[in-house]
């Protein structure tokens, strides 16, 4: 993927007609190991990526709920990021 990936843009890529939007999009998520906050999600998430893509069937409910939990590993591991807490230091500085 060529552009910011979002959660939308992933699911998209998830569900494409085309196997190679698909392979990239698994492959962006598996890049988010290396800035993973939390050992215990990057170990999940690893297994997760591990296994592959399943056979494409973006009508079969087991292939959407996989493409879901894809998603679901995406949004948790930028709610991290994206929010990051404040120190003590910077909060008396306020």
């Amino acid at each position: 993927m060529t552009h910011k990936t979002t959660s939308q843009t992933l699911r998209a890529e998830l569900m494409a007609p085309e196997p190679i939007k698909r392979v990239h999009a698994l492959h962006a998520l598996e890049l988010e190991l290396d800035g993973a906050p939390q050992a215990a999600l990057a170990q999940e998430l690893e297994e997760f990526a591990a296994r592959g893509i399943p056979y494409y069937a973006p009508d079969d409910p087991h292939y959407c709920e996989w493409v879901g939990k894809a998603v679901g590993y995406w949004e948790k591991l930028h709610e991290t990021h994206t929010a990051p807490r404040m120190t003590a230091r910077a909060r008396r500085a306020i």
